[in-house]
């Protein structure tokens, strides 16, 4: 990643919780408990165990496993993000540590290791080349305990590459302040191998609109190839787990580190 990946979370993240079309703390809620439950499967005993989030946006999943009682600590590549996400564990009432780093440095700021090393929300489709998406997963096995837990989890792009869909995640909410509307568009790539995500973010204010547009460039990782990256960055047992498996909204990758 470059600094346009860390431009786009710094100008999205403070718009983050109250401008996509959703009730953000139940999101936390319910995503924390699914992921809970499906790391106690996994692990096959129940916490609290410890985890590094290393690319924890606003701490949707984080702030929510440490409501379940887990020791987190939550890294993200955007300053901002990691500022937005403190102020949320504190609202909320939770006790969490946070530090700014690349996904692909870990080992240069955090020196733990952890039972769980997770990172959701799509964020490893940001490694754009191949050298950069095995970084980031060899560090993330650097931060691991032995058989600790890899979990990652991402869009499944086998069907989205055929399809090339151009308007995607849209959302309509009344709210009392206002409306808002926001969606994605994706601009594809010739061959289908990446696309520019545009975020856009429409806000009601007095009858009137604010318009707000963020863009990065993502890369569409087939199950077979994030699969065979995950083998090769020295993991074993690499599982790919589907949402009606998981209880989770997303696709999941799980490894051990061995």
């Amino acid at each position: 990643m470059s600094n346009p990946v860390t431009a786009f979370y710094d100008g999205l993240s403070p718009e983050y919780r109250d401008n996509m079309g959703w009730d953000w703390d139940a999101a936390v809620g319910k995503e924390g408990a699914a992921l809970d439950h499906f790391i106690t499967l996994q692990l096959g005993h129940k916490g609290p165990h410890s985890l590094l989030d290393c690319s924890c946006g606003i701490g949707t999943q984080a702030i929510g496993l440490a409501l379940k009682g887990h020791r987190i600590h939550a890294s993200d590549l955007s300053p901002v993000s990691i500022e937005q996400a403190s102020g949320e564990a504190t609202r909320l009432g939770v006790n969490m540590t946070f530090s700014v780093a690349d996904f692909r440095e870990l080992g240069d700021t955090i020196s733990d290791t952890f039972d769980v090393v997770l990172t959701c929300d799509n964020s490893i489709a940001h490694c754009l080349k191949d050298d950069d998406l095995n970084a980031a997963l060899v560090s993330m096995k650097t931060r691991l305990d032995p058989n600790g837990l890899l979990l990652l989890s991402m869009r499944d792009y086998n069907a989205l590459i055929t399809d090339k869909p151009r308007f995607n995640n849209q959302h309509v909410q009344d709210k009392p302040d206002g409306r808002r509307v926001v969606f994605q568009l994706w601009d594809w790539a010739d061959d289908g191998r990446r696309y520019k995500m545009n975020q856009f973010l429409i806000r009601e204010i007095e009858g009137s609109y604010d318009f707000k547009h963020f863009h990065t460039e993502l890369r569409a990782l087939k199950r077979n190839e994030i699969i065979t990256a995950v083998r090769n960055a020295g993991f074993e047992e690499v599982s790919w787990h589907v949402p009606e498996s998981s209880g989770y909204y997303q696709p999941i990758v799980t490894a051990r580190k061995p």
